[in-house]
């Protein structure tokens, strides 16, 4: 199985655009990464080619991280996604739930921590994947 991986990041933050896709080209996988600042260009971006994972800030102005997703779920696609917020993740968990949200990681991220639910989150598409395979 291929387990090359694009990763989509989203954040309104300049600096946390750079971090994020930073931390996680720099992994040993090799990730195909790529950072926008808005949501409306992340639609732009998961129309026009398929994401495996998506890593979204929730709180933008225009098209938030809320609305990113429901589009995304709206328009059926598979795509996994994280949260970041720097409001807090309990106050997210009904949207989250409703929304299918792989998981949901609180500002200040640590880099160890946004590798480490981002490979989480590509371990169990993998899965999935696999074990759809297999029943074909």
């Amino acid at each position: 199985m291929n387990k090359d991986a694009r990763i989509l990041i989203v954040d309104d933050d300049p600096r946390v655009l750079l971090i994020l896709s930073t931390a996680l080209k720099r992994m040993k996988n090799g990730y195909r990464v790529v950072a926008v600042p808005s949501g409306a260009e992340a639609l732009q971006e998961v129309t026009a080619e398929p994401f495996d994972l998506v890593i979204t800030d929730v709180r933008m102005p225009g098209i938030d991280g809320i609305e990113l997703v429901e589009t995304i779920r709206n328009l059926n696609l598979s795509t996994t996604v994280i949260w970041i917020t720097a409001y807090g993740c309990n106050q997210l968990q009904v949207q989250r739930k409703r929304l299918g949200v792989f998981s949901c990681l609180d500002k200040p991220l640590r880099i160890d921590e946004i590798r480490q639910a981002a490979l989480e989150a590509l371990e169990a598409i993998w899965a999935q994947r696999e074990q759809t395979d297999g029943r074909q």
